[in-house]
């Protein structure tokens, strides 16, 4: 009976080494094609399918992680649709050109998929055994939940009543998605497309297709968008705060009042809430000292890679998690702990492999400190906007509640040791690249919510004071206050987050209309396929600012209007817009609308100094007689092209990015 359960899984090793090798074959093509020889490659892609079989074998993780169910029919069906779906949606091929008639064969193209569909078959068993072994999740007082929704969606009403204004740039960019694929056919081309972005896109379309099938029943609009990301984005990242606070009854509750910013964030257009969740939802299963270490180290390393598979910068998250969990395995040595974050450190490394190749292999050939330097606005930045969205008094009481509870409490140092020093990783890590945008405070949320989640089961005083504190983080949002254009018109840190859950109100939206009816007057006049290119790069006045207008304000757009080209903005990040030049109209701000300082954004600077001095190419166009106000008095102006911009113009402002940055040529080179 041992004997032939040992050939049946010798069979099934067997067959699996093939599909495997296809897999790794054309992973390992992305990397090393066009460096070393097409058969060594091949030879090469032997070694990780074997030895990933070997290791299966040897420690016969095929029974131990692969029949989570006491069913074996239930096994065979989550099994199954799992190989079907990984099969199906597989995208390794999106990351290689095929070079040569082998790699491209449809039976090398089929060992890939079939590899694919093995792999993640494998992996979501694996969750599943590892989430049996878990153990049932404790979050607290059942009430909190329901509670926590009707908070949630009561702010998120307030806030869009409360709205006008027009929505660009990190606030737009994932509502733009979502609408156009709630706009295209669904079936399995969209899927395919959607999962071949994680691969290819910086921004990729995951996290827009589930608010894409909202949109389908309920419309484009801004308020279906806010609505869908705090349910279904939103609501599972306060249950991890739930989860997070283990069995203390209204744990969540209190976490969920100490960072508003979770909230405020969903509701001005950040999906990236999602991404902090999964990272919650890390935290609650590592830091889980009744459940077996291979589970723990399972769970939290499949949700770190899951992370910044939603949004890549939380791959700073899990680099700093993944080394502050060491710290305690170092402290312990003993065979619980090493078991924790070895799980974690294979689940982790597999998904992403898995996952996000492509990506991982730009951020190691990028120098993204260079690519970012423009967003390095020094560490007063990076703490006037850490008071902002937490408060100095939160932060304040996080740090010294941490540092008491690693000093005075043996039971609770592994935890703070692998919270504290995630948070200042973290910290280190990201500066080293660029200043914190208000998203990338979603980073801080998971660990500081771990180390404040016990702050309730203290003395009674300490109770009252969390509590008082709490409320007062998310009430005095608010209250009607002016809100700073920028993280430098603030002049002193917040104690007490600063934003208003007010929604934001431009007063020059009538203006803007104007603007965008002249261009649509002049499209319909001019005729189909008139273009128009908005040189300008402000909080104010950008390309987003025209394209969103209509949608922002729920107003309809003229079939027969204007069409945009977009312009890129910041230089040592963005090649030049070319196609800015071919454009019918220009819409130039004056002064110069930029907002990360001229020396920054030369790319925007540059031809718009040209035609409103009309020098150089500017010479080209003519002003037309309207003028448009912005809401700090700045002036808009139309300027309509009189002839071709010649190849010796163009050359001109070629050089004049080449001089200022001679490292970066290529990305200003004149077609």
């Amino acid at each position: 009976m041992a004997s032939g359960l040992k050939r049946r899984r010798a069979v099934g090793y067997l067959a699996a080494l093939l599909p495997l090798w296809g897999l790794c074959l054309v992973r390992l093509w992305a990397v090393l094609g066009g460096h070393i020889p097409g058969k060594l490659i091949g030879a090469l892609s032997l070694l990780p399918a074997a030895g990933a079989l070997f290791l299966c074998w040897r420690f016969e993780l095929d029974q131990r992680l692969l029949r989570p169910f006491q069913s074996p029919a239930a096994n065979l069906l989550a099994g199954g649709l799992s190989f079907l779906v990984g099969g199906l949606l597989d995208s390794s091929y999106t990351m290689i050109s095929v070079p040569g008639a082998l790699l491209d064969h449809p039976v090398c193209r089929g060992l890939c998929a079939l590899g694919s569909g093995l792999f993640f078959a494998c992996l979501v068993l694996a969750v599943c055994t590892a989430a049996r072994a878990w153990g049932r999740l404790p979050t607290g007082s059942r009430w909190q939940l329901p509670i926590l929704f009707l908070l949630v969606n009561g702010l998120t009403l307030f806030y869009i009543l409360g709205s006008a204004t027009v929505y660009v740039w990190d606030n737009a960019g994932y509502w733009t998605v979502a609408r156009q694929l709630a706009a295209a056919p669904f079936g399995l081309g969209q899927l395919r497309q959607v999962v071949q972005t994680i691969s290819t896109t910086e921004y990729n379309y995951l996290l827009a297709l589930p608010i894409s099938w909202v949109m389908r029943l309920f419309g484009g609009s801004r308020a279906v968008f806010v609505f869908a990301t705090v349910n279904l984005y939103l609501l599972p990242t306060l249950w991890g705060l739930c989860a997070l606070g283990r069995e203390r009854s209204w744990g969540g509750v209190l976490l969920a009042l100490l960072f508003p910013g979770l909230t405020y964030l969903a509701l001005v257009g950040y999906v990236d809430v999602a991404a902090c969740g999964v990272a919650v939802w890390a935290v609650v299963f590592y830091t889980r000292r009744e459940a077996p270490g291979w589970s723990r180290g399972l769970l939290a390393g499949v949700c770190l890679a899951a992370s910044f598979l939603l949004r890549r910068y939380f791959l700073f998250f899990a680099a700093s998690f993944g080394v502050a969990a060491l710290l305690p395995a170092l402290r312990h040595r003993d065979r619980e702990g090493w078991t924790a974050f070895g799980s974690l450190f294979a689940a982790t490394a597999s998904v992403s492999l898995y996952c996000t190749q492509q990506f991982l292999v730009d951020k190691l050939t990028t120098n993204y400190g260079a690519l970012y330097s423009a967003y390095d606005l020094g560490l007063r930045s990076d703490v006037m906007l850490f008071c902002r969205y937490f408060g100095f008094l939160v932060l304040g009481a996080a740090l010294a509640w941490g540092l008491y509870r690693l000093i005075a409490r043996r039971q609770d140092r592994d935890q703070m040791l692998l919270a504290l020093a995630q948070l200042l990783l973290c910290f280190f890590l990201l500066t080293r690249i660029q200043s914190h945008g208000q998203q990338h405070t979603l980073l801080y949320v998971p660990c500081l919510a771990l180390i404040l989640a016990p702050f309730q089961e203290e003395f009674r005083w300490k109770r009252v004071s969390a509590w008082v504190l709490a409320a007062v983080c998310t009430l005095v949002g608010l209250l009607p206050r002016p809100q700073p254009a920028s993280i430098s018109a603030i002049p002193y840190p917040d104690p007490v987050p600063g934003f208003s859950f007010h929604g934001p109100r431009r007063e020059d939206i009538g203006q803007l209309i104007a603007l965008s009816d002249r261009l649509d007057d002049l499209a319909a006049r001019d005729g189909a396929g008139t273009t128009a290119a908005v040189c300008a790069s402000s909080f104010l006045l950008n390309t987003d600012t025209l394209l969103n207008l209509h949608p922002s304000l729920n107003l309809p757009e003229r079939e027969d209007g204007i069409h945009y080209i977009y312009v890129s903005s910041v230089d040592k990040r963005d090649g030049f817009s070319w196609a800015m030049l071919e454009a019918d109209y220009l819409v130039v701000g004056d002064p110069v609308q930029v907002h990360l300082g001229e020396e920054n954004q030369q790319i925007v600077a540059i031809p718009a100094h040209a035609v409103l001095d009309g020098t150089g190419f500017g010479a080209a166009y003519e002003r037309l007689d309207d003028v448009f106000t912005l809401q700090d008095g700045s002036s808009v102006y139309l300027y309509r092209r009189l002839r071709t911009v010649t190849a010796a113009e163009r050359q001109e402002i070629a050089q004049a990015l080449t001089a200022k940055y001679p490292d970066y040529a290529q990305l200003y080179q004149a077609p």
